[in-house]
């Protein structure tokens, strides 16, 4: 296998476009216009004064031409012109485009596959011979199965059974990779993987599930969904049940594909499913998430409307059972920028981590992520306990940092590289600072007296034990990392009740980390060891490449498993620290399915362990955070 590929890749063929496209966004998307209509025709190409160039130009640029929200310009370009169309006709791009009627929408649409240079679209749809030769039956594990964002609802990612210890884990060899087609908007491979019943279920961002073989990763079925998918699919019984980018939640037949419901939760402008969803006793309970909080990057776009959620679903039907909004009142208006765009509130208070399952006291756990607007709710920021028959909040608890006055008012038009000015930010954050949410899910886990406790890990760099038993009273914090947009906890860690593991992320502006692995007592918070990450596994690798640890990580009882901003996928003793075994999924893998592909950063997911095998995705390029990269690798554990 070749290190990661310097040139002459897919993922970087539209590096020319989009570097024209950045250069014109501080020309006329960011700072004042100052470009002649020579300068745009140059930039843009030949049909750059075309109502299509000039509409995205207005519409559009001030974003997707940063260079950093997901999708690039050139990302938009791999997208088919009525994928576009339909996107800012009745998807997520919606607001952007309102006033703009069918034949201005086609015009941008138009003018966004005119930068694809006439190269045709990837297909989408597996080859034959990428398919299983044979319909095998579904097949129960010999060890348990793995059925969502964690082996079982209450998030530890602990699998007690594993007891793999350095001999085997030094041993693990790559047995097979599945290298996603280049559909999407961003070269990404990022989801939870899922196995039940000998099958892997995998999502992708372009919109496709596959089930494939977990034995040798052969494609038994595919199904396309009407957008981006993020979540992890969970199994349950004979169905499969995930989320999409347009704040749909379909269930599926485990064993053909076939859609059995589709329900959307959440009609909101930039609604969306990018959490994970979690399934418990024939209800389906969905974060809702949203993408307005990247409006403060365009000036003219009024912010802020979108609420957070959570929803219950019938699982037999899909029909909805309760909706619970973290934000009580909708929002009204509060005033206007200095531009005079109207401002409303409040706003925000998304939800983008696993629900957690506490069935002894009848309740769903869910960590929120902050404002976009005020005025102040105490849900912002928070840990929520909802009743699980009624969705009813039972107790909350704000963690909104100390620091930034208890307070976490923010969206990206308070980043002084989108505007300097932070024009359309909240006046209570008047210094930009901000985005300290919780993105990792609350986790419960019983300590060795029989008593239960609540973890807690923020962006912030804290972590917090809360009682169940007294409506979530701290017992103790304690301050693991720097924090940032880009730092302290992002997506998870384990526990086995004893000791927890957490990855710390500490991206510094200049995109350098400070990323270590840390393992503390679970019932005092005291640091027990703590680890930096390799610090020099960069070299040749396209930025943005650091040393982050912003995966969730997998626990067994003698190792912790986790992935890194570099691409190498590590394994540690638990007991110590030391480092057992790497692997770097930057490389260049023929895939199963017939396809060339490598991996990039492990951003998100963790590894997957079921039976003798270990699944990891690899790939992860969101908001400037890590290194594009389309794989999945199947690794096998040798014989004990």
């Amino acid at each position: 296998m070749d290190d990661y590929p310097k040139k002459n890749m897919s993922c970087f063929d539209s590096w020319t476009v989009l570097f024209r496209i950045v250069f014109m966004s501080f020309l006329v998307g960011v700072a004042p216009i100052s470009s002649s209509a020579e300068q745009v025709s140059e930039i843009f190409g030949a049909n750059a004064l075309s109502a299509g160039a000039s509409l995205f130009r207005e519409r559009c640029l001030a974003c997707h031409g940063l260079g950093v929200f997901i999708p690039t310009v050139a990302g938009l370009a791999n997208l088919s012109r009525d994928r576009i169309y339909k996107t800012m006709r009745i998807g997520i791009m919606r607001d952007p485009a309102s006033g703009l009627n069918n034949d201005q929408l086609g015009a941008i649409a138009d003018y966004i596959t005119s930068l694809r240079s006439n190269q045709p679209l990837t297909s989408a749809r597996p080859s034959q011979a990428s398919l299983c030769k044979q319909a095998l039956p579904l097949v129960k594990g010999t060890s348990g199965e793995w059925t969502g964002w964690a082996p079982d609802n209450t998030n530890t990612r602990f699998l007690s059974d594993n007891k793999s210890g350095s001999k085997q884990v030094r041993g693990l060899q790559l047995k097979w990779a599945f290298v996603f087609p280049d559909t999407a908007t961003t070269l990404s491979s990022e989801n939870q993987p899922t196995v039940s019943n000998g099958r892997l279920y995998i999502s992708s961002r372009a919109g496709i599930v596959y089930a494939l073989d977990a034995e040798s990763g052969c494609i038994h079925w595919s199904f396309e969904a009407a957008a981006g998918i993020r979540s992890a699919i969970v199994v349950t019984g004979k169905k499969i049940v995930f989320g999409d980018f347009q704040a749909a939640v379909y269930a599926l037949d485990a064993n053909n594909g076939e859609l059995i419901w589709k329900k959307t939760v959440d009609y909101q402008a930039t609604a969306r499913v990018s959490g994970n969803i979690t399934v418990y006793a024939d209800r389906v309970f969905v974060p809702v998430s949203g993408m307005q909080e990247t409006y403060g990057a365009h000036k003219k776009l009024p912010c802020c409307l979108f609420r957070g959620s959570v929803v219950a679903l019938d699982l037999g039907t899909g029909q909805q059972i309760w909706k619970t909004y973290m934000i009580d009142t909708s929002p009204t208006e509060i005033g206007t920028t200095i531009l005079g765009i109207k401002r409303y509130g409040p706003s925000g208070v998304a939800v983008w981590s696993v629900p957690t399952i506490d069935a002894r006291r009848n309740l769903l756990y869910i960590s929120t992520g902050n404002q976009y607007t005020e005025p102040v709710v105490e849900e912002s920021d928070a840990i929520v306990a909802l009743n699980l028959e009624t969705g009813k909040k039972h107790w909350v608890k704000n963690f909104a940092p100390e620091h930034m006055n208890n307070q976490d008012i923010y969206h990206f038009g308070c980043e002084v590289w989108v505007d300097d000015t932070r024009s359309t930010c909240s006046p209570l954050n008047p210094k930009g600072q901000g985005d300290r949410e919780f993105g990792a899910p609350v986790v419960l886990t019983a300590l060795a007296d029989g008593s239960d406790i609540l973890l807690a890990g923020s962006k912030d760099g804290m972590l917090y034990a809360l009682d169940p038993d007294r409506n979530g009273e701290l017992i103790w914090k304690k301050r693991l990392g720097r924090g940032g947009e880009l730092g302290g906890i992002q997506f998870g860690f384990a526990t086995d009740g004893t000791r927890a593991f957490i990855p710390i992320a500490d991206v510094n502006a200049d995109f350098k980390a400070d990323g270590a692995l840390i393992s503390l007592e679970v019932k005092s918070g005291k640091i027990i060891w703590r680890v930096p990450a390799p610090g020099d596994t960069c070299v040749g690798k396209p930025m943005p490449c650091n040393n982050a640890l912003t995966a969730a990580v997998t626990l067994t009882p003698h190792i912790v498993f986790t992935g890194s901003i570099d691409g190498y996928l590590r394994a540690y003793n638990t007991r110590n620290g030391q480092l057992i075994w790497e692997y770097d999924t930057t490389q260049m893998v023929e895939g199963v399915n017939g396809l060339r592909g490598h991996g990039g950063s492990i951003g998100t997911a963790g590894p997957t362990i079921i039976d003798n095998m270990l699944y990891q995705t690899s790939g992860y390029a969101g908001i400037l955070a890590g290194m594009p990269g389309n794989v999945l690798l199947a690794f096998e554990f040798p014989p004990e």
